[in-house]
């Protein structure tokens, strides 16, 4: 096999496997954030540094309805298309309220804790108790320490978000952070993106 062809079959082989892991991306993707469309330039920007290999956590704020969490599943799916490899999850405040009530789920825990890029959706849609409080705070100090970027979507202003997460949980996702405040009418009410 010459250069040439060893390269074709490397391209094939490496777009082949994208297409795999886009496919059941698209698959498990809720179909209310399957709505087509781009990324905010912020959004990009976060994310063309992450790949750059910028730590800093991502934090969406804002109004009710107006695509953070559209945002979330569109970055996960234009990472996906960019031939990056790692794992991206998400879950709500209330996914982790569910994971943190006994008996713990150790496994999911640790999955969101190792995963190279790791998503709380909906922080403050839901009362947070100190039980979760603690275990976000946990992860994402975990994840701060492991140089592992953690994104918030919320409604919560900053100095909210400071009093749900605690000022240690809050500075640790403040370290380099990429703040993107969405505006807007909800679209969820007949309003398009």
């Amino acid at each position: 096999m010459n250069i040439t062809d060893h390269n074709t079959w490397r391209a094939e082989a490496q777009a082949e496997a994208i297409a795999f892991r886009l496919e059941a991306f698209l698959n498990r993707r809720p179909a209310a954030f399957a709505d087509p469309g781009e990324l905010r330039a912020d959004i990009r920007s976060w994310m063309d540094g992450y790949l750059g290999g910028h730590h800093g956590s991502l934090v969406l704020t804002g109004e009710i309805g107006t695509t953070k969490t559209w945002h979330l599943w569109k970055l996960n799916e234009t990472l996906i298309r960019r031939g990056w490899r790692g794992q991206f999850r998400i879950a709500t405040t209330y996914d982790v309220k569910l994971a943190t009530d006994r008996p713990i789920d150790h496994e999911r825990l640790a999955s969101w804790r190792e995963a190279d890029l790791y998503a709380i959706d909906d922080l403050g849609a839901r009362a947070v108790n100190d039980w979760t409080a603690d275990a976000i705070s946990e992860l994402i100090d975990a994840r701060w320490q492991a140089r592992r970027p953690t994104l918030i979507a919320t409604n919560l202003t900053t100095p909210e978000i400071r009093t749900v997460l605690g000022d240690r949980a809050a500075s640790r996702i403040g370290d380099g952070a990429t703040v993107a405040h969405f505006t807007g009418a909800d679209r969820r009410k007949g309003n398009t993106k």
